[in-house]
């Protein structure tokens, strides 16, 4: 199973051992996929998003390469975590994974016991994303 941490640090866990994605990009298209989980993104939109200097045709090339590490880094064990084809990438929101910050989200203030919230609560390490200054990084962008 795919544990990731974005409360406090960047970190990605696969059956208890640590992942390298090597880059920081790479990094931020994971984190920007996790989030919207399920939602399928244009690719040219992610290139945009990512590589908002770049020309469009560079961009996408940056985009396919970091695909690349990220797809050599994490399906080794057989599981799809990416969906993608020649118009959109989506992050498998049906895959075995767990996310610090779904949990902190998923607890129903309304009927939840105080042991529940204290479980949950505990999944907050920190800021969210720590040392991503991306253009797209913001909660209106994650909404």
């Amino acid at each position: 199973m795919l544990e990731v941490r974005l409360f406090g640090e960047f970190d990605v866990l696969r059956d208890s051992r640590r992942l390298t994605i090597p880059t920081r990009k790479a990094q931020a298209l994971f984190a920007y996929l996790l989030l919207n989980a399920g939602k399928p993104h244009r690719r040219e939109r992610l290139a945009g998003l990512l590589w908002p200097d770049s020309g469009e045709d560079n961009a996408r090339s940056y985009l396919r390469h970091e695909l690349w590490r990220l797809r050599k880094t994490l399906e080794a064990d057989g599981e799809t975590y990416l969906n993608t084809d020649d118009l959109t990438i989506a992050f498998n929101p049906h895959s075995a994974y767990s996310l610090d910050v779904q949990r902190l989200e998923s607890v129903p203030l309304d009927s939840s016991t105080t042991d529940d919230l204290i479980e949950a609560l505990s999944a907050y390490q920190g800021e969210l994303l720590p040392g991503f200054y991306d253009e797209w990084f913001s909660w209106s962008a994650i909404a």
